[in-house]
């Protein structure tokens, strides 16, 4: 028999997740965390359609909202579309524009991936509180590219007087407004609430937007698609791409957008906007969803990891009934201790078995059909009373049951693409006392893979 630690992995490798129940998710948990943390909006968009859209808190859909420095992720967006178009390159010095920094040892040293990704050396300054453009350009450096991670308004606002420079250069000449306008938010269809300075071609990069819901949402929805909306390139997708490229300096920041830190509760993928008072925009590509949500401090503290448990949970859910056996009725369960996660192991835990007692767990992908028949199916007419088959079987696994007990485990790959899957799992037990055909078996076990 092939080992089941080699076996599992193999039957939920990714050819055959199409063969899987299809994935949920707890979109009302979510939003129900989302909101008892004082969160005003949390909309679910999954491969391309609004799928749950709450607002709370005295908050409704037609009003606007501070992104705060969730705006920092159109910053970077803006800044791959600039790559596209030939005005920058992410690693060319912006001392070439900004040429009062060629002086300057640390300064002169500055790119623009650098300079968004926040480890360019420049002080960041206190947040919240952004210069303008030609101010910003006068921060000082507090060490070399590439050795602090320094997060605040003037690099942002430095790239926008680079652009800016970039900009007049041009014929004919842009402001920087008309340019953000005309590259990234007109083609996207987004209406802009408010956005801070726009009107004097100088919009704040660093916080400045005010948006409605659905608004920030689109955008989430081109950056998942890597760069398209519509029928619409916005952003070639190699571009966009190296925002989300951590550096060893700050392994959870790539430009202007956070990341999932490698072996955090979070999807391996995910990417997000953030701004002050718990202004999210999520990004699960494998999954196929973008998360939006507006929200202010409140009393109870907000916890990434607790919203995505909530959309995301895992757990072990007993379904049917059991037949009775010459020990009783056969129990079958989950190890409340190991919940079935990604990268982590799930236990099955059958009892009330006639203490040596032989048998199958058998593993099945569907709990609603079997060999083109409806689920359950009564297995009376086999000798076995009172029995059902609530589980389509697929994969078997044979037990022997000492003192009346058995157990399954099996791991699980550490696969995001398997989150918001079932599984299920039922018992067969040879009893010879039990019934004419000498076999029981459990009711059935959904085990639901997430966080």
């Amino acid at each position: 028999m092939i080992p089941i630690n080699k076996l599992f992995p193999l039957l939920l490798a990714f050819p055959l997740l199409s063969s899987l129940p299809a994935q949920t998710f707890d979109y009302a948990a979510a939003g129900a965390y989302s909101a008892s943390k004082n969160g005003h909006s949390f909309l679910v968009m999954r491969n391309g359609k609004i799928v749950y859209e709450k607002y709370t808190n005295n908050f409704h859909s037609n009003m606007a909202h501070r992104l705060a420095s969730g705006t920092k992720s159109f910053t970077g967006v803006l800044l791959a579309i600039a790559v596209d178009d030939g005005l920058v390159g992410f690693d060319e010095k912006v001392a070439d524009i900004i040429t009062e920094w060629k002086s300057d040892r640390r300064k002169s040293q500055i790119t623009y991936r650098q300079l968004l990704g926040l480890v360019s050396g420049l002080d960041g300054g206190k947040v919240g509180s952004a210069q303008d453009y030609a101010a910003s350009i006068k921060a000082p450096a507090i060490a070399a590219p590439l050795k602090v991670f320094s997060y605040g308004p003037n690099p942002f606002q430095c790239f926008g007087e680079a652009l800016k420079r970039k900009l007049q250069k041009r014929s004919p000449k842009e402001t920087v407004t008309q340019y953000l306008m005309r590259k990234l938010i007109q083609p996207l269809g987004i209406k802009v609430s408010y956005w801070i300075n726009a009107s004097k071609g100088e919009p704040g990069l660093p916080g400045g937007a005010y948006l409605q819901a659905r608004e920030w949402i689109k955008f989430g929805e081109m950056v998942r698609l890597g760069g398209v909306y519509g029928n619409k390139r916005i952003v070639s997708s190699k571009n966009l791409a190296e925002l989300f490229k951590p550096t060893k300096v700050k392994p959870t920041y790539g430009v202007g957008w956070w990341l999932s830190a490698k072996g955090s509760p979070l999807p391996e993928d995910l990417a997000y906007a953030a701004g002050s008072g718990t202004q999210h925009l999520y990004i699960l590509p494998k999954l196929g969803l973008v998360l939006q949500r507006f929200g202010e401090i409140g009393r109870r503290k907000y916890s990434h990891a607790a919203l995505f448990r909530a959309l995301l949970p895992s757990h072990y859910k007993a379904f049917g009934s059991a037949c009775r056996g010459s020990a009783g009725f056969p129990a079958l369960g989950g190890d409340p201790f190991l919940p079935p996660r990604v990268g982590g192991r799930a236990r099955i835990l059958l009892s009330n078995l006639p203490s040596g007692a032989p048998g199958l767990f058998y593993m099945g992908l569907s709990k609603t059909k079997f060999g083109g028949f409806p689920l359950p199916i009564s297995l009376a007419p086999l000798g076995m009373k009172s029995c059902n088959l609530w589980v389509s079987i697929d994969l078997p696994f044979a037990f022997r049951a000492p003192s009346g007990r058995a157990k399954l485990e099996i791991p699980i790959p550490n696969d995001d693409l398997l989150l918001g899957h079932s599984t299920f799992f039922q018992a067969l037990i040879v009893d010879p006392k039990a019934n004419p055909a000498g076999m029981i078996m459990s009711g059935g076990l959904e085990v639901r893979i997430g966080l």
